[in-house]
């Protein structure tokens, strides 16, 4: 890391120490903003393109208007990463609705305040990968009928408590289940199950996230061999499968070896999973080498 980290604030780059926003932004008073997390894989931001039609595509539905093009966002980022000294960096992109006069006066989308951060990776570590981790069921509930369900806001309070209660009892993750009781995601991650040799998910309207992970999770499949398909799963299907694994662009594909007290398979990573795992990683290279 650089003796002084920068990152970039409504148009300009500044120290960390020296960053804000307005005390009157939407973003900090109703937590109107959207976020997206990246993985930087030396030196490149891997499906940066993706997490930027997220971003827009959202801000259109919540009226957040992200004027940055592309390859705004590309140089802005590189000079992150170069500044700071972080080859493999985590990248956080926030947009927000700007000054709230705004929000409450002119229905309008007015500029988005934006804030891009790039600091080092933090990897999960290594025997999280080899044993498996476990995970608990949340109290909460993902509710499928709200439309910010399925966009990535800072209104992630629940998020954070279903975490919260996740690390208290010493398991990596939480489990959220929707309001017909069936799986939609994770705390800040999508789930997938291996049923007899068969990739299942969740769909969206089921209540989650359309992660960017998750894309390529299913592109894999498709490319290395794996049946796959989205589909309404039941509590008993996840408690029985033979695989369960999590995807987020930091974690990857990061394997459960037990739900609570009951063990998933063998309580380590499965074959199917190994296999998208190895699929995803040279994924990373490839696309990371062709952007070179």
């Amino acid at each position: 890391m650089a003796e002084k980290e920068q990152m970039y604030v409504a148009g300009r780059f500044v120290d960390v120490g020296d960053a804000t926003v307005s005390a009157l932004d939407a973003g900090l008073l109703l937590g109107a903003g959207l976020f997206e997390t990246l993985r930087i894989y030396g030196g490149r931001p891997f499906r940066l393109g993706a997490h930027l039609a997220r971003l827009r595509e959202s801000g259109e539905f919540l009226r957040i208007f992200v004027g940055e093009s592309d390859a705004s966002f590309a140089e802005i980022i590189d000079h992150l990463v170069k500044v700071n000294v972080v080859p493999d960096a985590r990248v956080r992109i926030t947009a927000t609705r700007g000054p709230l006069a705004a929000e409450l006066e002119d229905d309008s989308a007015p500029p988005a305040t934006l804030i891009v951060s790039a600091g080092p990776m933090t990897p999960y570590p290594a025997q999280a990968y080899e044993r498996g981790v476990t995970v608990v069921v949340s109290r909460l509930r993902a509710n499928e009928t709200d439309p910010t369900t399925f966009h990535k806001t800072t209104g992630y309070m629940k998020n954070l408590l279903a975490l919260r209660d996740a690390h208290r009892a010493r398991a990596t993750e939480s489990l959220l289940f929707n309001t017909k009781g069936r799986l939609a995601e994770g705390a800040i991650s999508n789930v997938f199950i291996v049923t007899g040799g068969r990739l299942l998910t969740p769909p969206v309207e089921e209540g989650l996230l359309p992660g960017i992970t998750r894309a390529a999770v299913l592109e894999l499949a498709a490319a290395v061999g794996v049946p796959a398909e989205q589909r309404p799963l039941s509590a008993r299907e996840v408690l029985d499968a033979d695989e369960v694994f999590l995807t987020n662009s930091i974690m990857e594909i990061l394997p459960v070896g037990r739900i609570e007290k009951k063990e998933i398979g063998d309580g380590r990573p499965g074959p199917v999973t190994r296999k998208l795992a190895e699929a995803y990683k040279a994924l990373v290279t490839r696309e990371r080498e062709s952007a070179s």
